[in-house]
């Protein structure tokens, strides 16, 4: 027994490969290797370029224009409130304010317009006292007594004396009847109602004293008229009197000349 051998099969030993180091690469093999790096380094080289280029420029502009430099907007979280340029301020905006931030809109308070206070309407306003009227006032006026019937709107008329001529016989000016209003009255128009006749000229004349036909200025006249006339100023005229002044007569049946006037009528506003 101690003489025979071990029939057990023992795996031969067996010796790992020796690792030898990789061969260099040949000369066509780096060359291709550098070749593929190549690109990375001219788009680095550019990039350096560009950014050194702008910080530049900026730094060019920082000293040359130093405080006057528009200020940017940073589009970033943390970012301030961009720049406004004040109403009166010397540096006005510039092309880079344009086109970065636009301008809040300034909103302004109108004033507010309260409605003018309406007028009163034009109606018929009262008359105090009429009287004859002649050249002198109311000292030469024809037929004095028979004045106030124009304001009663009668069928009797008041009559003016009679005239060899339209012209009053080149005695006087004119005749006519002078309203007292009272007060001053805004006058916007004149009805006045004649005989059947044509022919008479007549004048509206207004004024706030009433010596002679002098002192009241014309606002209005009519001319070879009869029946119903209106007289209206171009505006409404303040005044206290009120003058119907004729300058011309019409003729009557008696072959001579003299006006009649039924009524008169004053509109306007007090």
């Amino acid at each position: 027994m101690g003489g025979a051998q071990d029939s057990r099969h023992v795996p031969p030993t067996r010796t790992p490969p020796s690792r030898r180091p990789p061969a260099p690469p040949t000369r066509p093999e780096r060359a291709l290797a550098d070749d593929a790096f190549k690109p990375t380094r001219k788009w680095v080289v550019v990039v350096v370029g560009v950014v050194l280029v702008f910080g530049a420029l900026s730094a060019y502009d920082v000293i040359r224009f130093g405080d006057k430099m528009p200020h940017k907007a940073v589009a970033s979280a943390s970012a301030s409130p961009r720049h406004t340029v004040l109403a009166g301020s010397s540096s006005g905006p510039t092309p880079s304010d344009t086109a970065t931030a636009s301008p809040s809109p300034t909103v302004s308070a109108s004033p507010s317009i309260s409605p003018s206070p309406s007028l009163p309407a034009v109606h018929e306003l009262s008359v105090l006292s009429v009287a004859a009227f002649g050249p002198n006032g109311t000292s030469d006026g024809d037929n004095p007594s028979g004045a106030s019937r124009v304001l009663a709107g009668g069928a009797k008329p008041w009559t003016s004396s009679w005239y060899a001529t339209a012209a009053f016989g080149n005695l006087q000016a004119g005749t006519g009847l002078l309203l007292d209003m009272g007060r001053v009255v805004s006058v916007s128009s004149v009805r006045v109602q004649l005989g059947d006749s044509v022919g008479a000229n007549v004048e509206l004349r207004l004024g706030d004293t009433a010596g002679a036909a002098a002192d009241l200025a014309t606002a209005a006249s009519a001319y070879d008229v009869g029946g119903i006339v209106h007289m209206s100023p171009e505006s409404a005229v303040r005044a206290r009197y009120v003058l119907i002044w004729f300058t011309k007569l019409p003729p009557d049946t008696a072959g001579t000349y003299q006006v009649n006037v039924y009524d008169v009528t004053v509109d306007g506003r007090k």
